[in-house]
C-alpha cells in the first residue's frame, strides 16, 4: 500500500526550528533523559522543543528510522523486536487471569471488542473458553490496559520514558484484519501511539469538542457522542501507520482506527495529563490543607442550599463566613509554586513507586527466561504444550489418543473453534494438510506455504496461524513436535 505523504519523518524539521534551536542553545542528547522520547522526536529535534512546541499543543507525526547506521534507542528496539511470539507470551498470561477465575475485575484481564462491542466475561468463557487465541481467530480486538505489568518490553519503555515524565503507562490493541476496536472517540490523556506490528489507518480530527476533558467529558465515551460537525470534517491526518510510525496526540482530540487486510498491534503510551492539570493540583493541595484543621471538615450547615441565602440565619452566616476567610488564608500561605512542586514531587514518586516493583520482577522474570528450558519433554498437547508454540515450531496432527488425553475444553458451545468466515477454507486446508501427513512434521511459520492456492490465504496472517496452531494444540488435533 501505497504510503500516505502526511507522515512525517524525523528528516522533514522546519529550517526555522532548526535556527531556533541552534540559538537557544538547546542540548539534543542527555544521559539522563529519555532515550526512547528522544528517539521518537528524532535528533534533529530536542526534549525541551517537543514540550515547549508540541506538548498539550497539537498532533504530531514521527517515524522511527530502524535502520544498521540508525542510533536506535535498544529499549524502543527491544518493543519493536516483540514479534507475534512476543504477543502471544501476554495473551497467555491474560489466559492464565481468566481461568484462575480470581480478581476478574483485575487490571491485568484484557478487554475483549468484536464488531466494536465489548464481549462479557460469561461469553469469553462459554463462547471461547477463556482464550484469547480463539476469540483473535473470530475477529475480536484485544485491549490490555496496564500492559507494562505484562510485557517485559514494555516495562522498561516506560521506565525509560519516566526519566523524561512524571508517570507513563501501556495499553496494547491488537486488532484482526478488516477490523476496529473501539469507535471515535477523545480521551482524557495525552498519548504516544507505537505502531508495532501490522498496520493501520487512522484518523485525527483537527477540531477539539472539549479543550483538555476531564475523565467525564470523554467524547465518544460514556454517552457522550462526538459531535457531528467534527467527523464531517477533513481530518487534520488520515495515514496508515507501519512499524516505526509514531504518532503523538494530546488530550482532547477526537480519533478513530482501523485494519485492512493485516492485523495490528500497536501500544498506546498513555500520559495521564489530567491528572496533572493545573486545576486538579491546586484542588488536591487545597483540600489536603483545608484537612489538616478539624474546624474544615466539619459540614456546612443544612440552610445553605436548602433555602434562599437570605432567609439562613445571621449567625450561620456569620459563622460560615469567618471560617471562608481562614481558610482563604490558609490557602493563600500553602499555594505556591515552592508547594505545587512538592506536592508533584510527591504524588509521582508514591505512583511510581507502586509499578516499580512490578515492572521491576517482570524484568528480572524476563532475564531468567528462557523457553527451551520450560518445554516439558512429554507434554506435546494441551494447555501446557500450546503455551511453547512459537512461529519457529515444528507441529503434526494430533493422534486419536493424544487427543483423548487432553482436558475438556472450557467453551460450552460445544461447536469446535469458531473462526472468522474469510480465513475458515484455509485454516480447515491447514488442518488437512496436517492428517493427510500424519507423519510429518510442520514449522508453524511455513504453514501458510501449504496453503498458498487457497483463495482466501491473503486474509491469513502470521498471528492467525499461530492461533490457530496453538488452539488446535490446545485441543489435541495437532501435537508440538519437540527436537
Amino acid at each position: 500500500m501505497k504510503r500516505t505523504p502526511s507522515i512525517c519523518t524525523s528528516d522533514e524539521i522546519d529550517d526555522a526550528r532548526k535556527e531556533k534551536k541552534s540559538k537557544t542553545g538547546e542540548n539534543s542528547s542527555d544521559k539522563n533523559s529519555s532515550s526512547v522520547l528522544q528517539c521518537i522526536i528524532g535528533k534533529q529535534n530536542t526534549i525541551d522543543s517537543f514540550f515547549r512546541d508540541q506538548f498539550q499543543t497539537c498532533p504530531s507525526m514521527y517515524h522511527v528510522e530502524r535502520s544498521i547506521a540508525a542510533s536506535i534507542s535498544p529499549v524502543l528496539e527491544s518493543v519493536y523486536s516483540m514479534g507475534w511470539d512476543g504477543v502471544s507470551r501476554i495473551l497467555h498470561k491474560s489466559q492464565s487471569y481468566f481461568n484462575s477465575g480470581e480478581d476478574l475485575e483485575s487490571t491485568y484481564l484484557p478487554i475483549l471488542f468484536l464488531d466494536q462491542e465489548p464481549v462479557s466475561l460469561d461469553a469469553i468463557k462459554s463462547t471461547y473458553g477463556n482464550s484469547p487465541f480463539a476469540a483473535f481467530l473470530d475477529g475480536c480486538s484485544i485491549v490490555h490496559n496496564h500492559a507494562d505489568l505484562m510485557s517485559p518490553s514494555l516495562a522498561a519503555l516506560c521506565l525509560d520514558l519516566q526519566k523524561s515524565l512524571p508517570h507513563a503507562y501501556v495499553n496494547t490493541y491488537l486488532t484482526p484484519p478488516n477490523a476496529a476496536a473501539v469507535n471515535a472517540h477523545a480521551d482524557d490523556r495525552d498519548v504516544f501511539v507505537i505502531q508495532i506490528l501490522g498496520e493501520k489507518r487512522w484518523k485525527v480530527y483537527g477540531e477539539v469538542p472539549i479543550p483538555y476533558p476531564s475523565a467525564n467529558e470523554q467524547v465518544g465515551k460514556n454517552n457522550l457522542p462526538v459531535p457531528t460537525n467534527i467527523l464531517n470534517k477533513k481530518p487534520l491526518y488520515e495515514v496508515v501507520l507501519k512499524q516505526g510510525d509514531v504518532i503523538y496526540m494530546p488530550r482532547g482530540f477526537v480519533h478513530e482506527a482501523c485494519t485492512s487486510s493485516e492485523p495490528s498491534f500497536h501500544a498506546t503510551v498513555a500520559l495521564a495529563t489530567h491528572d496533572w492539570s493545573v486545576s486538579k493540583t491546586i484542588a488536591d493541595m487545597v483540600t489536603k490543607q483545608l484537612q489538616l484543621s478539624s474546624k474544615f471538615r466539619m459540614a456546612v450547615h443544612p440552610e445553605f442550599g436548602m433555602r434562599d441565602l437570605d432567609c439562613v440565619g445571621a449567625d450561620f452566616k456569620e459563622k460560615t463566613n469567618r471560617l471562608l476567610g481562614e481558610a482563604m488564608d490558609q490557602i493563600s500561605s500553602k499555594i505556591s509554586l515552592e508547594g505545587i512542586s512538592s506536592h508533584l514531587c510527591l504524588k509521582y514518586k508514591t505512583h511510581n513507586e507502586f509499578v516499580q516493583n512490578k515492572r521491576q520482577k517482570l524484568l528480572d522474570d524476563d532475564a531468567d527466561f528462557n523457553i527451551s528450558t520450560n518445554i516439558l519433554s512429554n507434554v506435546v498437547v494441551g494447555p501446557e504444550a500450546a503455551q511453547q508454540i512459537t512461529m519457529k515450531s515444528n507441529v503434526r496432527a494430533g493422534t486419536p489418543i493424544e487427543k483423548e488425553n487432553v482436558p475438556p475444553p472450557v467453551a460450552t458451545h460445544g461447536r469446535g473453534l469458531i473462526v472468522r468466515e474469510d480465513t475458515r477454507d484455509a485454516l480447515i486446508g491447514i488442518l488437512g494438510i496436517l492428517k493427510t501427513n500424519k507423519h510429518k512434521s510442520f514449522k508453524v511459520c511455513a504453514l501458510c506455504q501449504e496453503i498458498f492456492d487457497s483463495d482466501c490465504v491473503d486474509m491469513v496472517c502470521d498471528l492467525t496461524i499461530l492461533s490457530f496452531v496453538k488452539c488446535c494444540v490446545e485441543l489435541g488435533a495437532m501435537a508440538l513436535v519437540i527436537d
